[in-house]
């Protein structure tokens, strides 16, 4: 029999231990549910996404990236073993067009705006960032903010790789924006600059396009810049500006060089000019090089130089002509352009009546200027007529200018003439202006010519003067020779006779050389010259074909004989005025004084003979007279003239009639015959040698 009152009291302690069990077994299943709710998210890629438990009941909450992960979620936690029914209450995330995302360096901080798809995204962002630039402070990442409208593909991997070059700048910015990539700084040398330009243009993923790549090249300093032309084409080397200069410089080569293949070894780099000069300077040197084969032009910031070897002198003109057209703010500060090869290397600086003409060709444009400076320093408002042309082939510049210059010092001294050299030649040719300017160029000739020249055919003239003067002077203190001359060798032959017909008289010569003398010059100054050593003091001048002689005779016979000896040696054409009077007696002596007076005159001239002959030679007129004018002071002296003589016969024959010869002469000259006494004086003993000449003995 049921004994139900009894059954129902033990109901009550079952439901206790009933609900205990429900209550304490549930814990535990609802950490287990939601332990294996979060790696199945996380294991389909739907982390954004939570699961809470009330038993076996989902809750599933979180913001979603769309409908199709919030049904897939869903989906996939329903089929959760031990799940029995699953609530959604997740959202989806606000949708931002465009998606952006910006990274932003400097030098002490890393800072990240925008927005990320999923908390794991931010993760994995903040993560990078940290490995990419340990060392700098980390700013934005909490304001970081989640958003609908990622752009396919891995957008926390290419944000990554965005942190990952800005770390190789000291500054910069990368830009996200839907899957336009773009970043921008400045490399901090041209490794990064090169690594930074292919890794971006390689190797940014897939699904992400590149938009801007803004990262500027380092900056240089100078600025250089170079185009090499050759057989081969043109070779460009150095920087081009940022922008559009690449392009706007090859067509100025093509341009310039057409048809060339062109070697582009150029990079770009910041710290350019601006960059429109700088185009239109390039543009400028590259129309030079146009005209340069095998020629370079170079600019370093704002200067500029060219280099290279003209093909013919309308080519260098052309160069020359271009540097006076430099673009505005730019400098040429080397033009090294070597002119055309002639041969042979002439050139000449001629001078005429109306100025100065400028011929041939010098090796460069300083050697010309130099060349041009001497001409304006020797010839001040003196016109000048440039003909000459630069080429090379001759002489260097140093020595070109060096005997240029000598040539030109030479030509200040000539009234017309010209300097003319050829290749190491050098001719000089000419009038002088006057007799020092003449010996002037003739010493500088006579000496080394600087620049390593040698001088070839030399043709300096004497000045021509008009009348022609010539001047002899005799008086107590010598002879002095004043006018002018033709030739210095018959000069110089004239001054040694004087030095001997003048018995070793001071000969003081101040005459000068010049042109212009009548025919027969040279003659008629001997003649002059012969005669006036007869004078005891007399004047010779001849005025063109006029010779006027004057002075005082030692004898009063002097006077005809030497009217007699002008009148028959002066050359034809030439008349003679003579104007003659004769010295007082000489004071008398007694036997040694005439003595020593006669062997004084002889012990500083001698009586001189036809070779071979006896008759006396004219030059010794001079002495004759003054050894007859000694004698009238000894009126009472008988004087034996004694002519030296060998031992044979004919040397005695040919003595005693020279002897006899003198002895004429003296009594022609006034002195009394039956006082002289001529005689042969032999040697003292047979084979003695004994020097011709005639002594006078007083007795």
């Amino acid at each position: 029999m049921c004994r139900w009152r009894a059954w129902w009291k033990g109901l009550i302690p079952l439901a206790l231990l009933a609900a205990a069990a429900v209550f304490f077994g549930r814990a535990p299943l609802e950490v287990a549910l939601t332990e294996r709710a979060s790696d199945l998210l996380s294991d389909i890629g739907e982390s954004w996404a939570r699961a809470r438990f009330d038993g076996r009941d989902a809750l599933l909450e979180g913001e979603a990236l769309s409908e199709d992960a919030r049904a897939k979620v869903r989906a996939e936690l329903a089929r959760m073993s031990g799940v029995r029914v699953v609530e959604d209450r997740t959202t989806l995330l606000p949708e931002r067009r465009p998606f952006t995302f910006t990274i932003i360096r400097d030098n002490t901080s890393l800072r990240l705006e925008g927005y990320v798809p999923s908390r794991y995204a931010r993760t994995r962002i903040v993560e990078a960032a940290r490995e990419a630039a340990p060392n700098l402070k980390l700013v934005g990442e909490e304001g970081l903010v989640r958003a609908r409208g990622v752009p396919a593909g891995d957008f926390a991997g290419v944000v990554a790789f965005g942190i990952r070059q800005l770390a190789r700048m000291p500054a910069g910015r990368v830009t996200l924006s839907d899957d336009a990539f773009s970043i921008e700084g400045r490399a901090p040398d041209f490794a990064t600059y090169d690594a930074l330009e292919v890794t971006v243009r390689s190797e940014l993923p897939g699904d992400f396009k590149l938009a801007r790549f803004a990262v500027l090249p380092p900056a240089v300093a100078p600025f250089v810049w170079s185009a090499q032309r050759d057989a081969d084409g043109v070779l460009l080397a150095g920087y081009i500006p940022l922008g559009d200069a690449r392009r706007a410089l090859l067509d100025a080569v093509r341009g310039a060089v057409p048809g060339a293949a062109i070697s582009d070894q150029l990079r770009l780099a910041d710290g350019a000019p601006p960059s429109e000069g700088w185009l239109k300077a390039v543009s400028f040197a590259l129309q030079q090089l146009g005209r340069l084969p095998g020629g370079k032009v170079a600019l370093s910031d704002t200067t500029i130089t060219i280099e290279g070897k003209a093909p013919d002198f309308a080519a260098y003109d052309a160069l020359s002509a271009a540097r006076r057209a430099v673009p505005e703010g730019y400098t040429l500060t080397r033009f090294a352009v070597e002119p055309p090869i002639v041969s042979p290397f002439t050139w000449g600086v001629l001078r005429n009546a109306t100025g100065l003409r400028l011929v041939g060709y010098a090796p460069s444009e300083d050697a010309k200027r130099l060349l041009v400076d001497a001409l304006r320093s020797g010839f001040p408002g003196v016109a000048t007529s440039d003909e000459m042309r630069i080429a090379s082939g001759g002489p260097s510049a140093e020595a070109w200018v060096a005997g240029a210059t000598f040539g030109v010092n030479q030509l200040a001294r000539l009234r017309v003439g010209e300097v003319r050299g050829s290749g190491q030649k050098l001719v000089i040719s000419g009038e002088a202006l006057d007799s020092a300017a003449y010996g002037a160029v003739t010493g500088a000739l006579g000496g080394a010519i600087p620049g390593g020249f040698a001088l070839d055919r030399p043709d300096v003239r004497p000045p021509v003067v008009k009348p022609y003067v010539f001047g002899l002077r005799r008086d107590a203190q010598g002879l002095t020779v004043s006018g002018f001359y033709p030739d210095r060798r018959d000069h110089d032959n004239m001054l040694e006779l004087a030095r001997g017909e003048f018995l070793g008289a001071p000969v003081n010569d101040v005459s000068a050389v010049a042109q212009g003398a009548p025919p027969g010059f040279a003659r008629a100054a001997n003649v002059a010259l012969r005669e006036l050593a007869r004078l005891e003091s007399g004047e010779v001048r001849l005025d063109d074909q006029k010779l006027r002689f004057s002075g005082v005779a030692m004898l009063p016979a002097a006077i005809d004989s030497i009217r007699a000896a002008l009148t028959a040696d002066l050359p034809p054409g030439f008349v003679v005025d003579i104007a003659l009077e004769v010295a007082p007696p000489p004071p008398l002596m007694d036997g040694p004084s005439c003595q020593k007076a006669l062997s004084d005159l002889l012990a500083r001239g001698s009586i001189r003979f036809v070779e071979g002959g006896t008759a006396i030679d004219p030059i010794s007129r001079g002495l004759l007279d003054h050894l007859a004018a000694a004698l009238g002071g000894c009126p009472e002296a008988t004087v034996a003239i004694a002519a030296r003589a060998g031992a044979s016969a004919e040397d005695q024959t040919l003595a005693a009639g020279r002897a006899q010869a003198v002895v004429d002469y003296m009594a022609q000259s006034g002195v009394s015959a039956g006082r002289l006494l001529a005689i042969a004086n032999g040697a003292e003993a047979a084979g003695t040698p004994r020097a011709p000449g005639i002594d006078f003995i007083v007795r």
